[in-house]
């Protein structure tokens, strides 16, 4: 294992990244240059099952909180110590499927984002929760992100036609991947597809326009969803 530990990071990341994300982190606990080694590896995987199942502990129990609370600082410690570092982020990838409610950490949502961003992000995965009471907002920070060139939406986000008119719109995306993403206006979609100069793929699955005409509605978590939703096209 020494001889292992020896070798150049770059190395020992290329290890890292052909390994099963659970195997990858074990190798923290080895020695100290591996703890190093994978608290400066550039791909951060992030998956809410690996912390706690949905039906472990009851919503809203403490013992579910303190599980959070759990993800929420090794999350937050990963992009902290990259960015203290200055190192780039190939890729990050965070997937709170299994969360019924974003209530409590879409903000720490936020500051994930805005780091990786800051640390130059090539790869974005967001898979989220469509379930959950409110849709996640897009941070501006995305569509700035000059490093960005895969981005993939999964899932409970919200895309605001407002956030589409800013001057910068993905301009290093060379792949988007929508499904189960909310658009505010029908014109949001053809808006974002032709304002994506370099996307060489475009996968678009089932998504989402808000409907302001219909006349059924039902209320999630203080937001207002009508039922007339309708499908936009596939790609």
């Amino acid at each position: 294992m020494d001889r292992f530990s020896a070798l150049p990071k770059i190395i020992l990341h290329d290890i890292l990244v052909r390994l099963p994300v659970k195997d990858a982190a074990k190798t923290s606990v080895l020695s100290k240059a591996w703890n190093d080694t994978w608290f400066s590896f550039p791909n951060l995987s992030v998956c809410s099952e690996d912390f706690f199942s949905e039906d472990d502990v009851p919503a809203g129990n403490r013992q579910r909180f303190r599980k959070l609370d759990i993800l929420i600082n090794y999350v937050t410690k990963r992009l902290l110590r990259l960015r203290d570092q200055g190192l780039a982020i190939k890729k990050f990838k965070l997937d709170l499927q299994n969360l019924d409610d974003l209530t409590h950490v879409s903000h720490h949502v936020d500051q994930w984002i805005q780091m990786a961003c800051e640390s130059g992000v090539q790869v974005l995965e967001l898979y989220l929760n469509d379930d959950c009471v409110r849709w996640y907002e897009l941070p501006l920070c995305v569509i700035e992100a000059k490093s960005l060139i895969e981005l993939e939406l999964l899932g409970g986000i919200k895309i605001d036609q407002e956030l589409l008119k800013h001057s910068m719109k993905f301009s290093s995306v060379k792949m988007l991947f929508l499904s189960r993403v909310l658009f505010t206006h029908e014109s949001a979609i053809e808006y974002l597809i032709s304002h994506c100069p370099l996307t060489e793929r475009f996968i678009m699955g089932v998504c989402y326009i808000y409907n302001h005409l219909s006349s059924g509605q039902d209320r999630k978590g203080g937001i207002i969803i009508p039922t007339g939703f309708t499908k936009a096209q596939e790609s």
